[in-house]
């Protein structure tokens, strides 16, 4: 499993990692949870109780899509919002506007570190590439972006 992971990073304390998984690739880490890259977001709020279970505190989340709480990101300060909203293209939600479009999610990932770090992957580990190309049901096409962007950038 340890060949799947494409990025890793720590922030206030707390370690996460891109990985390749069913649903394409996923934020994990230290916290419990995880979400699919390409439909996650960060969201300050309470999550209904309908959402997840009750007794769910209010602060940051990742989320998937809006209200779909996933990692709670305790004690996590502005700086660490940001910085983890950097590393992993993960747009911010608020209650004004929670909605952001997918297309703007998936632009944003391709934009951040761990899209780098999953692009290397790609020409590291290009059996078990092309083996899970077809795993993007949340960010489409992933797999021919990272061989087109790569073979743009070797030559």
């Amino acid at each position: 499993m340890r060949n799947r992971i494409f990025y890793r990073t720590r922030i206030a304390g707390v370690n996460f990692e891109g990985t390749l998984s069913a649903d394409g690739p996923y934020l994990s880490g230290d916290l419990t949870g995880g979400v699919a890259l390409g439909v996650s977001g960060l969201r300050q709020f309470q999550p209904l109780p309908e959402t997840r279970p009750v007794g769910r505190p209010f602060g940051w989340w990742v989320v998937k899509y809006v209200d779909e709480a996933r990692i709670f990101l305790r004690d996590f300060d502005d700086a660490a919002i940001r910085r983890l909203s950097d590393e992993f293209g993960l747009v911010m939600l608020n209650d004004e506007n929670p909605y952001s479009s997918d297309r703007a999610r998936q632009d944003y990932f391709f934009t951040a570190p761990a899209w780098d770090g999953l692009r290397q992957w790609v020409t590291k580990h290009p059996r078990l590439a092309k083996a899970n190309a077809g795993c993007d049901p949340y960010l489409p096409r992933w797999y021919d972006r990272a061989i087109a962007e790569a073979q743009a950038i070797s030559g």
